[in-house]
């Protein structure tokens, strides 16, 4: 197989196909390994397929798969993904160009692979020249890609063991870091608790000193108050002692005006009583008129029948009339009169009343005003026995808070010592904190740089390690086909072996006939082999080629009879076992026995022949046996 050419695509639509291969094996599976670029939104109805060359529509493929729709995909970055096409789907091995397309669910051609065949794979495509400088001189290797592969794969995996336990070791020391910071953290949080406790004594320390000192401010708000109070209520009392004194006087006062008021109302009485009776009286008189008018008015109604006989009594009667009238109106001017004397007995009879309700309560309040004062004369009793008693302990408090407060400026000194020692320890710790933060910082950049490198790195073995694997099986194929080729060589050996002891029999049989025949030449012929050893020793130097033997011919006819060369390049046609004429009868035998004779003494020949040419193609072609055939030519 050809080398590997592993190349990008071009770009139709962004689809870009990587580690795509010349020429590919076809009873092997298939990776096509493919990036989808930013944007691109795959589909489960998007698929890849193999097309010939000049294969101008999406329906012309040859075989196709589904391209994988990955799980997870992040925006603005390239999908990489692979497909695997199974070896009984393939092409059959030919000189025809084939290429990878992605085809999107529109039917569209979004991207396509560099032409590529399926060949079957030749032994001699795997070897990798290489070049070794070793003292100065160069030199040529030749070495299968496979084990050049695999040294580069060991080489690979060693260094990912290499960055991997130094990932451990900066794991270890980050976790190391991490329980100092962790201690560190530790420590603080303690120093912080410590310090928080003294905070909360000191605070309660204040709280006590202010506690104190707002209770003495309230101690001496309520003793002002108390005098206050007291001064207030001496003032009350005077003022209420005047008051009862006023209100005394002018109870007597209202007493004498109710007395004076009641005399007066009796006389009213008495002469209400006496406009009552004429009242009456003129009631009773109106009443008399109001009749004698009724009759009057009934005599006018019967005398205005009579009108000019009674003209003069009526008259008289209008002259009565108008006296009864100017009597009735005499009496309604005295009832007029009558009504303000009622008005004013009513409201003698209100003021009477009112003056009671006065008196009345003057004596509630002047008998409360009586309580109110023996009430603040014993309050103002307890409210001096109780400035006494405050006046006591707020002399107490004042000596306890003296020592208080000396004791809490002892404290208040020692805390701020502990407090400043704390603070410089806190100072001493952040620092430290920052530091290794700072050190925690650079271990994960610098373990995210490693990460990052392991994930190169790791890309870059997987697909060197797939590669690997594509050329491994493609060179187990080749493998395979060697092993085949082998076998059929082994059979061929095999069979020229036996070929080989047939025909050494065979010799055998007629050199001992010719032996047993002629046992003169039999003496010529050892004679002959003892003159030769030592010719070949003399002419070893100068042609070592002359010491090889010359190939057997069953077919040459030599002179029995001829004489031992005397020269050292005319010994070797002498030791020719030549077959002798009359034997050659009896070799040819039926026609299939000659026939395949002839070709078994063919393919000898052209192998001896190879052998003695060199035997660097008998080695190339046949490593096993061309020793073996070069042995048995010497």
């Amino acid at each position: 197989m050809e080398e590997s050419s592993l190349s990008r695509a071009p770009s139709r639509g962004g689809v870009n196909f990587l580690n795509v291969a010349r020429t590919y094996i076809p009873n092997t599976k298939v990776e096509c390994h493919y990036t989808l670029p930013p944007g691109t939104v795959p589909s489960a109805s998007d698929w890849i397929g193999i097309f010939k060359v000049e294969a101008a529509c999406v329906r012309d493929y040859h075989t196709f798969v589904w391209s994988l729709v990955p799980e997870s995909v992040t925006d603005g970055s390239p999908i990489h993904a692979s497909v695997q096409f199974q070896a009984s789907y393939l092409p059959k091995p030919g000189a025809q160009l084939y290429q990878f397309r992605y085809v999107n669910r529109q039917g569209r051609v979004c991207g396509q692979s560099p032409p590529f065949q399926f060949r079957e794979p030749r032994p001699m495509d795997e070897l990798v020249t290489l070049e070794e400088t070793d003292g100065g001189s160069d030199i040529l290797l030749v070495v299968p890609k496979a084990t050049v592969l695999q040294n580069q794969l060991d080489e690979s995996q060693q260094e990912r063991n290499d960055l991997m336990q130094l990932k451990l070791q900066l794991e270890g020391q980050v976790t190391e870091l991490k329980s100092q910071v962790q201690e560190l953290e530790k420590a603080l949080a303690a120093a912080r608790q410590e310090h928080a406790e003294l905070a909360e004594q000191y605070k309660g320390l204040s709280r006590s000193h202010g506690e104190l000192t707002e209770e003495r401010d309230i101690l001496s708000r309520q003793q002002g108050d108390h005098v206050a109070r007291i001064l207030e209520l001496e003032e009350d009392i005077q003022t209420i002692s005047e008051k009862v004194l006023m209100k005394e006087v002018e109870l007597d006062r209202v007493r004498d005006t109710v007395k004076a008021l009641t005399r007066e109302q009796e006389k009213l009485l008495g002469q209400l009583k006496e406009v009552q009776a004429d009242k009456e009286q003129s009631e009773a008189e109106l009443q008399m008129a109001q009749q004698e008018n009724r009759r009057l008015n009934l005599e006018l109604q019967e005398a205005k029948d009579r009108q000019e006989e009674q003209s003069a009594q009526a008259q008289r009667l209008k002259d009565k009339v108008a006296q009864m009238k100017d009597t009735l109106g005499q009496v309604q001017q005295r009832v007029a009169e009558l009504e303000p004397l009622k008005e004013q007995l009513r409201g003698a009879q209100e003021l009477a009343a009112s003056s009671q309700q006065k008196a009345a309560l003057l004596g509630e309040e002047l008998a409360s005003a009586a309580g109110a004062r023996d009430r603040t004369i014993a309050e103002l009793h307890r409210s001096r026995l109780e400035v006494a008693g405050v006046n006591g302990r707020l002399a107490e408090l004042s000596l306890h808070l003296k020592e208080e407060k000396s004791q809490w400026s002892k404290e208040r000194a020692g805390l701020l010592q502990s407090v400043e020692a704390e603070k410089d320890k806190i100072l001493k710790l952040s620092a430290e904190i920052l530091r290794l933060e700072k050190a925690v910082q650079e271990e994960k950049t610098q373990s995210q740089v490693f990460k990052t490198e392991l994930a190169r790195e790791k890309d870059s073995s997987l697909v060197q390690l797939s590669e690997s694997k594509r050329e491994l099986t493609e060179l187990r194929s080749a493998l395979r086909v060697l092993q085949k080729e082998k076998e059929q060589l082994q059979e061929e050996k095999q069979e020229l072996l036996e070929y080989m002891r047939k025909l050494e029999a065979r010799l055998e049989k007629v050199a001992d006939e010719k032996w047993s025949e002629d046992p003169a030449t039999e003496d010529e012929e050892a004679a002959v082999g003892l003159s030769c050893p030592a010719a070949l020793t003399d002419s070893e130097d100068e042609s070592p080629e002359d010491m090889r033997l010359p190939p057997y011919g069953l077919c040459e006819s030599g002179d029995p009879g001829s004489s031992p060369a005397t020269g050292p390049r005319e010994a070797s046609p002498l030791v020719v076992i030549s077959q002798p004429a009359p034997i050659a009868p009896q070799l040819s035998g039926p026609a299939e026995d000659s026939s395949s004779d002839s070709e078994a003494e063919d393919e000898k020949s052209v192998l001896m022949a190879a052998v003695q040419s060199g035997g660097e193609e008998a080695n190339l072609l046949l490593p096993e046996l061309g020793s073996a055939f070069y042995d048995m030519a010497r």
